[in-house]
This record gives structure tokens, sequence and C-alpha cells, in this order.
């Protein structure tokens, strides 16, 4: 028995003719003939009642008829179903990420990706910058974005995001009234800074700034996270140095200020461990970067 024999045996039930079964099918009517024989004979029992003029099911037929119908239509749902996993649009997808992302480029991206794909499940895990590689090698995330902290050979990245650093100052700063502040105008200034275990890139970029400057910075407190460094920034504690996109955010008293003298970029990377990524995982690979190139950003990274 195969499908054949299941897809012929449904157009003879329910045309209750072998000639117009077999003009739907599309074939000759004694091969169909002969198919639905075939079945009887490897199910051992009558499906159908058959005269010149007639063609009725019987009991066994009926049940047989209604088996068939839900057969074939979980073969049509399976074959529907793969074809959508060969496009990326089901499964479940494990996502890390890492705080200022969380409510810069991370919100917009899975609107698209969950508009594009409904169908897929995908998981939220955050971890610490310094820990996000650690995750994919332990397979606890699929994908996750990533700053540029790591060095290793079965980690695959892609370039999603290049931004310069803007000040972060408090509304009634001096600052809070220049268009631009030059860089080297920072040197007397109280600033919250990064911490060298928690953010490496963060901390060596801004110490490497300030010494292109000519400056050591005056430290006011080190944080681990962006959104504690507004937070200080609002306090009225200090300014900081926050990347461009973080702009976005609205916090109470801090307002954003443009540096000059400096052109250092911050980057943003997708990274993977699957030598030849899924569907699924490209599918999710394209939407954040379609998405970024979107935004209103100073920088994407398109390929």
């Amino acid at each position: 028995m195969d499908l054949r024999h299941l897809r012929y045996f449904v157009a003879v039930a329910e045309e209750l003719s072998f000639t117009r079964a077999a003009e739907r099918l599309h074939i000759a009517q004694p091969p169909l003939s002969q198919q639905i024989r075939q079945l009887e004979d490897e199910l051992g029992v009558s499906l159908l009642y058959r005269t010149r003029r007639h063609v009725e099911l019987t009991d066994s037929g009926r049940i047989y008829l209604e088996l068939a119908r839900q057969i074939l239509r979980s073969v049509e749902a399976a074959a529907v179903q793969a074809q959508r996993a060969q496009r990326g649009e089901i499964g479940q997808l494990a996502v890390g990420f890492f705080e200022h992302t969380s409510y810069t480029v991370l919100p917009p991206i899975l609107r698209a990706y969950r508009e594009r794909y409904p169908m897929v499940d995908v998981q939220l895990r955050w971890f610490p910058v310094v820990d996000q590689v650690d995750a994919l090698l332990r397979g606890d995330i699929d994908v996750s974005f990533l700053r540029p902290v790591f060095n290793s050979e079965d980690i695959t990245s892609d370039s999603l995001l290049k931004e310069p650093f803007v000040l972060a100052v408090p509304s009634d700063h001096p600052f809070a009234a220049l268009e631009t502040v030059p860089f080297a105008d920072c040197a007397s200034e109280s600033i919250i800074i990064y911490s060298q275990k928690s953010a490496p890139d963060f901390h060596g970029m801004i110490a490497g700034m300030c010494a292109a400057a000519g400056f050591v910075p005056k430290v006011a407190a080190e944080v681990a996270q962006v959104y504690t460094a507004l937070g200080l920034v609002s306090s009225g504690a200090g300014i900081a140095f926050v990347p461009s996109a973080v702009r976005r955010v609205h916090f109470e008293q801090v307002v954003y200020k443009t540096l000059s003298g400096d052109d250092a970029r911050i980057e943003v990377l997708l990274g993977w461990t699957q030598s030849t990524p899924s569907p699924l995982l490209k599918a999710f690979i394209e939407t954040a970067k379609a998405v970024v190139c979107g935004m209103s950003a100073p920088a994407c990274v398109a390929t």
C-alpha cells in the first residue's frame, strides 16, 4: 500500500464512479480499477459494492474513507510544515543579548522578525557581554548579539552595526547648550566609566580616546552597564560616553551630545556556532541586518 492507493480510493469513494474518478485523476479507468482491487486484497476487505451502473461504499469502505482522508491531510500538512522549516518560518530559536541592545537594536529586530515569522518560537536569554561566547559554545543559545571581546575559532560572526560614542550629560550641564562637544573639553569633567572586567572593550576604547586627547579621565564612578551610567548622569554625578544608538532612549535629566575630535567606533556583531546557518538562523540574521540598516542609527553594515 502507498499514498497513491489512498488517493485513488478517495477519488472513487467521493465520485462513486470509476469513470469520473479516472477523469479526475487523469488516468485510464482499467488501471484505476486494478489499483483499488490491489488495495482491497491487501486489506482483506471489500471497500466498494460494484455493479455495471452503480458504485457504493461498504461499511468498511465508509470507515476507511474517513481514515484515508485523515492520512492524506496529515501528509499534506507535514509537507507544508517541512517547506516552512526549509524557509526558516517555523521552529525554535534561542537568542542571546546583552544590556544595551535590549533597548536599542533588539526591540525593532524582534518586532520585524515576529511579523515575518510568527510561527517561530523566539526565546530571549540575557548574558553579560563577557559571557556571550561561552553561552554559544555551551549551546545555551543559537545566535547572540556580541561585542568584539572574544577570540574563538568556533564562533562565526557577522558585523551588524558600527557606531560612535556620544556624550551623555546632565540637562543643566554647560555642555547641554552646545551642539557638538570637542572631546578634549572632557578633560576637566568627572567621567563615569565602564569596568574593565564587565566591559573590557568600552573600558579600553575610552581609555585610548582620552589618552589620544592628552588626558587621563577623572573617574566619578565605575559601572558595568550603560543604563547604570545613564542613571548616574541623570543624578548629576558626571558625564558618560555611551553608544550612539542609546540616543533613542529618553532618560530624565539627560541629553546626548555629538563628540568631535575622535572617530572610534563601537561594533555590535551577531555570532553563532553552526558552520552552515540553518534556514531558521539565516532568516534571523538577514532580518536583523535589514532592520539595522533601515534604522536612523549612524552606521550599519550591509553585506
